[in-house]
This record gives structure tokens, sequence and C-alpha cells, in this order.
């Protein structure tokens, strides 16, 4: 005679299943948890908590210094008082740029990324290090001379004075300008080496004749050699004469001077951030190009969207006093093939109403 159950079993059942259950949910909360910690923002160490808050004073400095002179920024393109976002457009405008990426390359915390990245190469005291940029981002350009000037790194700057929209593009107060008085201010030591005209070709493309006599006004009074070339060829062969003879342990492009990025596309392909030594990665035919073929490691500063995602730090927010975060697609998938496996490998409590005095098995189950 087969054994009927009282009531009372499938209740201990039912609660030891209930209790399996928030336990379960318990250990994946847990895990989440740890992964969300994993990725949130790292502290700031003393000596790079210092080189935030100095580049974020030298912005405020710049705010407060261009709105004196009545070239301050509308409250609706630097809401942060960042100090070097520039305007929609001027005559010194070369392209379209997007004002959220200027906004995040102001961002401080890239100062510390940078610090990090310098130290993981194993950077020393008087190494090498050379920057070639355009004026569209200026805070990609204060971050990084901050930086390296915190590591007391030698630099070889050289500035295309051309700039896309809400960069250093203010015709009445171009990039040798604020660079000029980050200097007075005590927030940068560094001087560009070497401007360019920017543009089409590096050659002023696309700059009225007014702005190339004013820029090269400008250069001689910074006291800066103009490099002035008849084409884009000659230009990347200077620059690459320049890059050969200064012999640098790294190489960083900022922004998308012709010159740096050359004529092949393929450069839209390569990936933002550090690319390192002889990574055989196709950088075009301009200077990006051949500093990879020879074998150098390379800091590639554009497309601010997907290297803020990439290294984490916030695209287009205020800026915080935090390092970047550890993130990457990886902790992303985890969190999710986690979740997907409790959800499931989940069970579920079904109750049978018993149709004769007890309940058998196969009445309650789950």
């Amino acid at each position: 005679m087969k054994k009927l159950h009282t009531w009372s079993d499938p209740l201990k059942r039912q609660a030891r299943f209930i209790l399996g259950s928030k336990l379960r949910l318990i250990l994946l909360t847990l895990i989440l948890a740890a992964i969300w910690l994993w990725a949130a923002p790292l502290g700031l160490n003393p000596e790079e908590a210092r080189l935030w808050q100095k580049v974020r004073a030298a912005q405020i400095h710049m705010s407060q210094w261009r709105a004196e002179r009545g070239l301050a920024s509308t409250p609706d393109a630097d809401p942060w008082n960042q100090g070097l976002v520039g305007v929609e457009w001027s005559s010194l405008t070369t392209t379209l740029g997007d004002i959220s990426a200027k906004r995040t390359a102001l961002n401080p915390s890239w100062s510390v990324w940078l610090v990090r990245r310098f130290k993981e190469m194993g950077l020393l005291p008087g190494d090498r290090l050379a920057v070639f940029t355009s004026s569209s981002f200026p805070g990609l350009i204060l971050n990084t001379l901050a930086a390296a000037e915190a590591c007391e790194l030698k630099l070889l700057l050289v500035v295309s004075l051309g700039s896309s929209t809400w960069g250093a593009n203010l015709a009445e107060s171009p990039w040798p300008r604020w660079e000029e008085e980050l200097r007075n201010a005590g927030f940068i030591t560094k001087k560009s080496d070497y401007y360019t005209l920017g543009g089409g070709s590096e050659t002023g493309g696309g700059l009225s004749l007014n702005m190339r006599v004013k820029l090269e006004k400008t250069a001689v009074n910074q006291g800066v050699e103009l490099l002035v070339k008849p084409d884009l060829s000659q230009m990347i062969q200077a620059k690459v004469k320049l890059l050969t003879a200064f012999n640098p342990k790294l190489f960083i492009n900022i922004g998308g001077s012709q010159a740096n990025l050359g004529t092949d596309e393929v450069f839209l392909h390569l990936p933002p951030g550090f690319i390192p030594a002889g990574s055989k990665k196709n950088g075009g035919n301009g200077v990006l190009g051949r500093v990879l073929k020879k074998g150098l490691p390379v800091i590639h500063l554009l497309n601010l969207k997907r290297l803020s995602q990439k290294e984490g730090i916030p695209f287009d927010s205020r800026p915080r006093q935090q390092g970047p975060a550890r993130i990457g697609s990886w902790l992303a998938w985890l969190g999710i093939l986690l979740y997907l496996a409790f959800v499931l490998g989940l069970r579920r409590w079904r109750a049978v109403a018993p149709t004769k005095a007890g309940a058998t098995d196969k009445d309650t189950f789950f």
C-alpha cells in the first residue's frame, strides 16, 4: 500500500525550496556587486590627486581669464567652467567637431590615465616623448603636457593651429595664446617646438589668407618656428624627420591633423588609446602609420566616445576627482551570463490541490 504524505511534508519541502532560492539570489547579488566594485573608479594616490587638482585649477583659471577679455564660452557650451571649450564656428575652424567630445577631453582624469600609462611602460625622468597634435582638443593637450611634466619627460611638441568646431578655434585667441597664458600662470612649462598651419594638407587649406597671415604673425610673436611646406607629402616628411632626430620612446597623436593621419582611410579602423610596440597595426600613410611601422609604442587620442568607454572615463560628464575605472566588455558579459544562468536554472514551486484525503508525491512538485 502506497504511503500517503501529510500536509506538513510539502510545507517543509516548500520552505527548503524557498530558502535555497533565497540563498542562490543572495549569492548572485554578491557576485554582481563584486563585479560592480571591481569596475568602479579607482581612487587617486596623493601624487595623482595633486595632478588632477592642478589640471582642474588650470581650467578654472582659463575660464576666468577668457571671461575678463570677453572671450568666455556660453554656459551651454561650457557648463562646468572647463575654460578650454571654443566656439561653434570661426574663421579658424577647419572641420566639424563634437562638443561632447571636446568637453570629455577636458576631464582631468585623462592626466591621471596618462601618468599610469607612462609608468606601466617604464618611462623614467628624462625619457623622450613626442606629441603631435591639432588644436582641436585643447583639453587633451593640457592633460598630456601636465602628465608628461609630472613624470619629468623630455618633450617634442608640434601643434597644428587649425581646429575643428569647439576646439581652440577662437580667431582672436588661438592655441598659442592659450598655451602662453597657461605657462604664465605656472600650470605648464612647455612651449611648442613647432607649429603648422593645419587645415587641408596641413598647409592652411580652407583658411583665409588673412587668417594664415595672422597665424604666421602669432608664431613669430611666440618665438616658435612655423613649418611651411608646399604639399602634404613634404609636410609628412618634415614631421618624420623631426621624429627621427628626436628619437622618442613613445609617440602621442592627438586629434586629426592631416599629416599625422595621412590620406589612407585605414587609420579610421585604428583603435584609440594605447597601441604597444610591435603591434603591426596599419596606421595609414601619415606620420602615425610610419611610427607604427617603425615599431614604436603609440597613444592615439581620437574618437573620444569610444576611448572614454574603453578606459572608464565618463563621457561628457561633470569632472569628478577620481581615476579611470577598471572597465571592460568582458565584465559586462560576465554579469549578463551569470544573470541568464540564474534565470534559466530557476525552479518554481507549484502545488496541486488534493483530490482525496492526504496528498501524494504527484500532487505537489517543483
